[in-house]
């Protein structure tokens, strides 16, 4: 028996961070694989953006990374559950979550396609202030929806719930637990930071390690909502 088993198996705020560590480290080589299938599928959007085809990018960006990432949470759950720990899981996921992911993933069409038109009119020699204030809702807008999907994408994968509730229970809980919520986010900007500055090879893991915090805090959060484990 491992010594995720010999544990506590359910996270609570006293074992979260070691529970989620543990369980990533005893199954860190479908972790790597996990991650390689999900970069795979990131990788078409990932090539329009690099020709400068962001407009397409966006489009094929929310029909394939969307739901490669509910797949890829959905194999998590799975490992933190300690039930039918394969790859097949993904598999199984990305079709079965497609049309609920994709969903989610056009909300936030609208603030990135709004950014990238604000940032065109920045190269103008004369900005007007409205301009500003725009890129500033802009961002506001993604900020709010990251928030967001750090709770509607794991209460999609773990309840298999339908996307206008997982958006409503998002909220609530990105607001009542915005200690958790503000923690994830730092976590998520460190793991850019670290792609961006240590190895740009992280890039291929470094969304499985802020995938499977994520997955855990929301059960652990849930379980502290409703008393019933996920």
């Amino acid at each position: 028996m491992s010594s995720y088993d010999d544990l506590e198996q359910y996270p609570t705020r006293h074992t979260y961070v070691r529970l989620t560590v543990i369980a990533l480290w005893e199954n860190l080589p479908l972790m790597l694989l996990a991650s390689g299938l999900f970069s795979l599928l990131c990788a078409p959007a990932a090539l329009l953006a690099l020709l400068g085809l962001l407009g397409p990018a966006l489009v094929v960006g929310t029909l394939t990374v969307a739901p490669a990432w509910a797949a890829l949470l959905a194999l998590e759950a799975s490992v933190l559950r300690g039930i039918h720990i394969h790859i097949g899981v993904m598999v199984w996921a990305f079709r079965r979550t497609w049309t609920r992911s994709v969903a989610l993933g056009l909300l936030v069409l609208i603030p990135l396609l709004a950014g990238l038109f604000t940032l065109s009119i920045l190269a103008l020699p004369e900005v007007p202030l409205v301009v500003w204030l725009g890129l500033a809702a802009d961002g506001l807008g993604l900020l709010l929806l990251a928030s967001l999907y750090l709770y509607a994408f794991p209460l999609l994968v773990l309840y298999d719930a339908g996307v206008y509730p997982s958006l409503r229970n998002a909220l609530i809980l990105a607001s009542r637990y915005w200690i958790n919520t503000l923690g994830l986010l730092s976590l998520g900007v460190l793991s850019g930071l670290s792609v961006l500055y240590l190895s740009s090879g992280l890039l291929f893991f470094m969304p499985a390690v802020w995938g499977i915090f994520i997955v855990n805090n929301c059960r652990m959060v849930m379980y502290e909502e409703t008393g019933v484990t996920s």
